[in-house]
């Protein structure tokens, strides 16, 4: 079944949704840092597909 991750990224932290089965869910939010971030992507599939939104 397809999953998309969606990423709204902020300075120090990144709100993260999850789409999957037509059921949009929050998940919290992650630091954005080196640790965090392995920490969370050790947590996706290899079909996940990841959006990241960003604005600077």
């Amino acid at each position: 079944m397809r999953r998309v991750i969606g990423i709204d990224i902020h300075r120090t932290f990144g709100e993260v949704v999850i789409w999957e089965r037509g059921v949009l869910r929050r998940a919290g939010r992650v630091d954005m840092t080196r640790t965090a971030l392995e920490c969370f992507g050790k947590t996706l599939d290899p079909t996940d597909e990841v959006v990241v939104e960003a604005t600077g």
